[in-house]
């Protein structure tokens, strides 16, 4: 979209910004100067983030309106809006760039809602010994989705133009709502088609009825240790996955020297491998958990400890690759991912473990801090990278993100809890707690019977 050799030259640069010689089969120059747009790197920064700036607001919005009105029409409904949305893009684009963070910021807002919604809905759907799994399974659409887009976006913009980018995938999203509006339900009591003891396994294993809608205990989960560990979780592995997300391409392209074509098809490799040890990850975390020798706790903390300390150490070996080598870089970015995706099955998964009747709610808290990386990480490289396009100004950014997440590795594994929260708890929970615990007393003259949670 952006013409980077009218734009992207800096004051201590007098040639086009590129760090490398062209990694790709193309002329990586004359790809450079096909865009039409003259955006500066601090106002590219802006533009991606504005998305963001959106998606931080209605987070707890999403999580609220979950409870309110079920899954099933938040969630379609988000998703239409954001199609209709995505489909102004050129337009504002061409019209001005700040037209352009309208729709940018206005498609944030929608999408807000949809992971506090996502688990809000499992949380009454996933049995504890499948969680991980499912979660895994509704995880995979992300990196799958960037799998097929990055390169579906380079192969559609050096043929049929930039702006089909946002038309031509908006119908894979019309054909995935028709399949929600038909077969997506709010929780197990209101499927229509679901075997009566399915059903039952269903409610009786996660132990609430779905049809309560508690109030929210605010001050509670505000003060709760274990809700902070996965809050403070989610900002810092998501710095490493939005630092990908924003950035990859810039990178691929103006670093390391890939033509456009090359470029979609390398930014997806990444992704490809998230998925492959999402999956992997997720199904051996429940399998550990259904045997039940270690306790579950300690099963979560392994896979987050395995990921943070990859992400960090890919993270170092970046910022000390010498001189030019895109092999290297691509592989350790690539492992990067890998490593990332471990915290699905170490973190992410919790949220409908300790507060299941809130898990929409804790999830939007969690991710309204976890959207943070998405608005300061394109913010942080143009801000680095826009007098100083240097190896050197890279490194730095490779470094802090290593900080950042070895830092919020430590506290999530410290505090992270996986056992049902008494702020979380339903009065019939209570009542049993209560119970078990007057059970213990030593009275013999009454054999009381066993009550298993």
């Amino acid at each position: 979209m952006v013409n980077s050799s009218s734009s992207a030259t800096s004051v201590n640069q007098s040639a086009p910004y590129q760090l490398c010689p062209s990694s790709g089969s193309g002329n990586t120059s004359t790809q450079i100067e096909e865009g039409e747009l003259e955006w500066s790197k601090s106002l590219r920064g802006t533009l991606l983030g504005a998305y963001y700036y959106g998606y931080i607001i209605t987070q707890v919005v999403g999580g609220v309106l979950e409870q309110k009105l079920g899954g099933k029409v938040v969630y379609g409904t988000g998703m239409l809006a954001i199609v209709a949305l995505n489909a102004l893009g050129p337009v504002a684009s061409k019209a001005s760039p700040w037209a352009m963070f309208a729709v940018r910021f206005s498609m944030g807002l929608v999408s807000g809602v949809l992971f506090p919604t996502l688990y809000g809905v499992l949380g009454r759907w996933s049995p504890p010994t499948e969680r991980t799994r499912l979660l895994a399974f509704c995880y995979i659409g992300l990196p799958v989705g960037n799998a097929i887009n990055y390169p579906l976006a380079s192969f559609l913009a050096a043929e049929l133009g930039w702006e089909t980018i946002f038309y031509i995938p908006g119908g894979f999203v019309a054909a995935w709502l028709v399949a929600w509006l038909l077969l997506a339900y709010d929780s197990p009591a209101k499927h229509p088609r679901i075997l009566e003891e399915e059903q039952k396994y269903i409610e009786d294993s996660i132990g609430v009825k779905v049809q309560q809608k508690p109030r929210v205990p605010w001050l509670k989960v505000f003060t709760s240790l274990p809700a902070w560990a996965l809050i403070v979780g989610q900002f810092y592995s998501n710095w490493a996955k939005y630092f990908l997300l924003t950035q990859l391409p810039n990178y691929m392209k103006n670093v390391l020297g890939f033509d456009i074509k090359t470029n979609g098809l390398l930014s997806a490799l990444p992704y490809v491998l998230e998925m492959i040890s999402m999956l992997t990850s997720s199904i051996a975390a429940d399998r550990l958990i259904a045997r039940g020798k270690i306790p579950k706790v300690w099963i979560r903390r392994g896979f987050a400890i395995t990921g943070f300390s990859g992400m960090v150490i890919c993270g170092v070996i970046l910022a000390n690759l010498s001189g030019c080598n895109p092999v290297a870089a691509v592989a350790l970015l690539c492992l990067l991912q890998t490593f990332n995706a471990l915290t699905t099955a170490g973190m992410r998964a919790v949220h409908v473990e300790f507060a299941p009747r809130f898990s929409g709610v804790t999830y939007a808290l969690a991710n309204t801090a976890g959207t943070l990386p998405g608005i300061f990480a394109p913010l942080l490289v143009g801000f680095i990278t826009e007098n100083d396009p240097t190896l050197g100004a890279w490194m730095k950014i490779f470094y802090i993100g290593a900080a950042i997440q070895g830092v919020g590795g430590i506290f999530t594994v410290v505090f992270m809890r996986t056992d049902v929260q008494p702020w979380a708890r339903g009065d019939e929970e209570r009542d049993l707690v209560i119970a078990n615990e007057h059970a213990e007393m030593p009275m013999k003259f009454v054999e009381m019977p066993s009550t298993k949670l």
